[in-house]
This record gives C-alpha cells, sequence and structure tokens, in this order.
C-alpha cells in the first residue's frame, strides 16, 4: 500500500514521463506516423483547391470572351479569348498560391487577417479608383464591360498575395526573437517569399496588358493607349501591395547586419575579409538592391512598355 503522501509526490513526476498522445489514449508511434499523414493530406487538398481555383478562373476569363460584343466572326477574337482564359487560370493559380503563402507564414508567425485587412482594402480601393479613373483620363472608349470583368478576376486573384505582403509587412516591423541564427533564417525566408509573391504579381501584369492589346481593333472601339494605360494601373496596383513590404524587410535585415556584423570593431587585418562577408550577407538579403529595381525585375514596371508595342502589331494578325 503506498502513502498518500509519496502518491502525491510521484504523481507529478509519471505525468510529466506521460506524453500528449499516451494521455489521450494515442500511442506514440501512432501520433509519430498520423502526423505527417495529415499534412499529406492538407497539402492533397492545398493542391485539388488550387487546380480548381484555376479552373473557375479559365471558365470566368472564357465566359467574358464569349459574351464580349462583336466576336462573330472577328478571327481576333480568338486570340482575345485565348489570353482570357489564360489571365483567370493564372489568377486562379495567383490566389492558391497566395492561400498557401499565408498559411507556410502563419504557421510559423501569428498574424491575423483582421490585422493586416486595412493593406488589402488600401490596395483594393487604389485597384478600383484607378479603374474608375479610366473614362476621365481616355474617354468614354477607354472602359468597357469585358474590361472591368477581367480586371475585377485579376484583382481578386491577388487579393491572397496583398494579404501575405501585409503579413510580411507586420512581421518585420517588429524585433525579431530568436538567436542571430534563427533571425537570420526569418529574414532569408522572408525575402524569398517576397520575392515569389513579386513574379506571381507580375505574371498577372504581363497578361493584364496582353490581354488589353488583344482587345484593340475589334468589338468595341478600344483605344491602343488603353493598353498601355493598363499596364501602369496594374504596375501601380501592385507597386501598391509590394513596397510596404519589401522597405520594412529591407530596413529590417539592415538593422539586422548593422547589430550582429559590425566592421567598427573588426581588426584591421581582418577588415577587408569582413567588409567582404558583410557584403555577401547584404546581398543575399537584397539589401542593395532598390525597391524600383526590384519591381523592374518581377516584371512589373518593364512588361507594360515592352508589351505595348506589341500591342501595336497584335491588330494586324
Amino acid at each position: 500500500m503506498v502513502s498518500p503522501v509519496v502518491a502525491d509526490a510521484v504523481a507529478p513526476v509519471v505525468a510529466g514521463m506521460v506524453s500528449p498522445a499516451v494521455a489521450d489514449g494515442v500511442s506514440p508511434v501512432v501520433a509519430d506516423a498520423v502526423s505527417p499523414a495529415v499534412a499529406d493530406a492538407e497539402q492533397t487538398v492545398a493542391g485539388e483547391l488550387r487546380l480548381l481555383a484555376m479552373l473557375l478562373g479559365a471558365v470566368l476569363g472564357t465566359f467574358v470572351a464569349w459574351t464580349s460584343p462583336g466576336h462573330q466572326g472577328e478571327p481576333r477574337w480568338v486570340l482575345f479569348a485565348v489570353l482570357a482564359a489564360v489571365l483567370g487560370a493564372a489568377s486562379g493559380e495567383a490566389f492558391g498560391f497566395g492561400a498557401a503563402r499565408w498559411r507556410d507564414l502563419g504557421t510559423v508567425h501569428r498574424v491575423r487577417l483582421y490585422q493586416v485587412l486595412h493593406l488589402v482594402l488600401a490596395s483594393v480601393a487604389v485597384a478600383v479608383g484607378l479603374v474608375a479613373a479610366t473614362p476621365y483620363v481616355l474617354g468614354e472608349q477607354g472602359l468597357t464591360g469585358r474590361g472591368v470583368a477581367l480586371s475585377a478576376i485579376a484583382i481578386c486573384g491577388a487579393l491572397p498575395s496583398a494579404a501575405t505582403l501585409g503579413a510580411v509587412h507586420r512581421v518585420a516591423r517588429r524585433p525579431l526573437a530568436g538567436t542571430p541564427g534563427e533571425q537570420l533564417n526569418t529574414l532569408l525566408s522572408l525575402r524569398r517569399l517576397v520575392s515569389r509573391l513579386l513574379n506571381q504579381l507580375g505574371l498577372l501584369v504581363l497578361l493584364v496588358t496582353l490581354v488589353n492589346g488583344a482587345a484593340t481593333g475589334w468589338g468595341a472601339d478600344l483605344p491602343k493607349v488603353a493598353v498601355l494605360f493598363s499596364g501602369a494601373v496594374a504596375s501601380f496596383v501592385v507597386g501598391v501591395m509590394y513596397v510596404p513590404a519589401s522597405t520594412t524587410l529591407r530596413r529590417r535585415s539592415a538593422l539586422f547586419v548593422d547589430r550582429y556584423f559590425p566592421l567598427s570593431a573588426v581588426d584591421l587585418s581582418q577588415l577587408v575579409s569582413a567588409a567582404d562577408d558583410r557584403a555577401k550577407l547584404e546581398k543575399l538579403l537584397g539589401i542593395d538592391q532598390t525597391t524600383f529595381g526590384e519591381l523592374r525585375t518581377g516584371l512589373v514596371i518593364v512588361s507594360p512598355f515592352v508589351v505595348s508595342a506589341l500591342a501595336a502589331v497584335i491588330p494586324k494578325f
């Protein structure tokens, strides 16, 4: 028979030795086997939803092209329909990609949607305002129903990316926790994340400009300058999404390098080597770049001007 005093003293020790899985009646071996299976199932579901979003976007883009007035017997409509379907599919893929990156970021950093909602709404307000201002800039013929519909598809596809960039902005505003190695890993991960999001959004800008180029010369008398204007508007909207996250992350990275890799305390014989190592780290973190340079690399600024030249050629085919 065990004394109540001894039992009370042993109970916490035994409880600490028992894993939560055993306490819940699940074997640790089974729990370890279930976790990867659950993760694989989540990845499978996410991939299927991403494919579904692509298909839905392609259907919506095709529907917009099919319901466009004046396409009967117009061979150039085929190119417009293909580009509209591709834009819809890319928007759906961008929606799934941004949602997946939001989920990945949320597993490491606690960011809620309401905390970045103001940044998302600001991006949407800028996009809607610029689209609404099109008739005042290009005239009544500069804005068509199909243009509004395709713009709405592209904006919806970019919303998760805007939320994720807002989350990066919020994370980078605060001091990072952990050891210097953990902080560096976080900064590198965030840098890769914003670069991937920029490339995804840059593809939408390219397709928006192309589809407007394919819409000229048939149906509604869309002016050719609308091609360049649509690319510039899309670029500006993506810039509104991207610039706060990029500049804040670059500033946080610069503070990290100044704190843990100062050159003031380095011996003269090691100064050149330390400066070289610091320059390599700054390059990895993107400190040596500018926001405009990153936007240009992501085809957000360059693509409208390149495609505007193609827009003059498209109506000839």
